[in-house]
C-alpha cells in the first residue's frame, strides 16, 4: 500500500472517528480504554490492511465468533477501546458486537499502556535447565517471546506443578491451542511466561504445553480460581 494511500485512509478514519464518538455518546457500553496493548496476530493485521486498502470508507472490521472470543478471553469487552500496532502505526480500536472498528490513529511513541498481551518480545530468559529430549519433527527453538496465559490456563499450570515433581504436562483445549497457533508458536517451541511474578519456561507440545524450567514451585501461590479473563 503506497504511503499516499495510507495517508488518505488515515484522514478518512479520522473523519469517521468524529462520527463514531457522537454515536457512542448514549451507549450503555463501557467505552474505557484497556490499560494494556493488544498484539494483533497476522490474520487480524491483514484485516486492518484490507480495510485501509478498500474503497469502502467504513472503519468497521468484522470478526468471526472465534476471534471475538479471543478478545473476550483477555478481558476486552464490547465497547472497550484498545491500542494495537501495525506497520509502525498505532491504531486505537473499539470492540463492537460484530467485530472492531478503527477510532483513532497516532504515532506509536504517543501511546501509554502498562503491558502488552498476549505476546511480546522478551530480551531476558529464565536461567533454567533445558534438559529435555528432542522429538523428530519438532522445532525446539527458544523463541524470544513472552506469552500471557489466561487465568484458567495459569491455574492449570500451577496445579500441575504442585502435583508433579518433574515433567509438568498441561493439556490445552482447542481454543487455548488456537491462541498459540495464531502467533505461530509450534510444537517443540520454547517460550517464556510470567505467572504471579514468577517466570517459567514453557514448551509447546502436540496436546498442550510442558513446563521445562521454573522457579521453586512451593513458593508460587495458586492462581485464583475466579471468573476473570486476565
Amino acid at each position: 500500500m503506497k504511503r499516499r494511500d495510507i495517508i488518505s485512509s488515515i484522514v478518512m478514519v479520522a473523519f469517521l472517528t468524529l462520527i463514531s464518538k457522537a454515536a457512542m455518546a448514549h451507549s450503555a457500553h463501557d467505552h474505557s480504554t484497556v490499560p494494556y496493548k493488544w498484539a494483533m496476530s497476522k490474520i487480524l493485521k491483514a484485516k486492518i490492511d484490507a480495510r485501509l486498502s478498500s474503497t469502502n470508507n467504513s472503519s468497521l472490521i468484522g470478526l468471526n465468533p472465534s476471534e471475538q472470543k479471543k478478545l473476550e478471553h483477555y478481558d476486552i469487552k464490547v465497547g472497550n477501546k484498545f491500542n494495537t500496532e501495525d506497520r509502525g502505526i498505532n491504531f486505537l480500536m473499539e470492540r463492537t458486537t460484530a467485530g472492531m472498528k478503527i477510532v483513532g490513529i497516532s504515532g506509536v511513541s504517543k501511546v501509554n499502556y502498562t503491558d502488552q498481551v498476549p505476546i511480546k518480545k522478551s530480551h531476558t530468559f529464565s536461567k533454567v535447565s533445558m534438559n529435555h529430549k528432542s522429538h523428530p519433527g519438532h522445532d525446539h527453538a527458544l523463541l524470544p517471546y513472552e506469552w500471557t496465559f489466561g487465568v484458567a490456563t495459569q491455574d492449570k499450570i500451577i496445579r500441575g506443578m504442585v502435583q508433579n515433581k518433574k515433567d509438568v504436562l498441561v493439556g490445552l483445549n482447542a481454543f487455548e491451542q488456537s491462541l498459540l497457533n495464531d502467533y505461530e508458536i509450534r510444537p517443540g517451541n520454547n517460550f517464556q511466561t510470567t505467572i504471579q511474578g514468577h517466570k517459567f519456561l514453557i514448551e509447546k507440545t502436540t496436546a498442550g504445553i510442558k513446563v521445562v524450567g521454573h522457579a521453586d514451585a512451593q513458593n508460587v501461590a495458586m492462581a485464583p480460581s475466579i471468573n476473570e479473563n486476565m
